[in-house]
């Protein structure tokens, strides 16, 4: 074999491992679940059609005990419907995220949206299942999100 095809050869074995981790990286971050139209926003005013899927995400770091839910009054089930939650980890490379603790991730609510109308959407960090009270310097978002949720075609 000439010294070019060895190169060429390496080369395009490079290019298929940085593929298939890329891929592999795409995959661990993105869940399980399809999250339809994601809202990341602390909260405010969602516009979704009906039938549509979509998900608000939050930050949430389980091992510092967040505990996040949808929290009563549920939505209105003619306008809105509960979907599925998943959680889904930060990325951790090597095994190192720079904490002890972990890096937490994001967890995401997902709703299917049903028909005409307004509903409200309430998050709540049930921190460490309530047992002891969040600390002090947690921002307002970092406990309630409250969202308007407007179905139209």
């Amino acid at each position: 074999m000439t010294r070019r095809r060895i190169l060429l050869t390496v080369a395009g074995a490079l290019v298929v491992v940085v593929a298939a981790g890329a891929v592999g990286v795409h995959l661990l971050t993105r869940g399980k679940l399809d999250h339809g139209k994601v809202f990341t926003a602390a909260s405010g005013q969602l516009t979704v059609k009906p039938g549509q899927l979509f998900s608000i995400e939050v930050d949430a770091h389980p091992s510092w005990g967040d505990e996040w839910t949808v929290a009563v009054p549920r939505p209105d089930t003619a306008t809105v419907q509960v979907s599925d939650e998943e959680y889904v980890a930060n990325l951790h490379l090597l095994g190192r995220s720079g904490s002890v603790f972990g890096s937490g991730g994001r967890h995401f609510f997902v709703f299917r949206a049903m028909g005409p109308g307004r509903t409200e959407i309430a998050l709540h960090n049930l921190y460490a299942g309530g047992v002891i009270a969040p600390p002090a310097d947690m921002a307002p978002e970092q406990v309630d999100r409250r969202f308007t949720v407007d179905v139209r075609a």
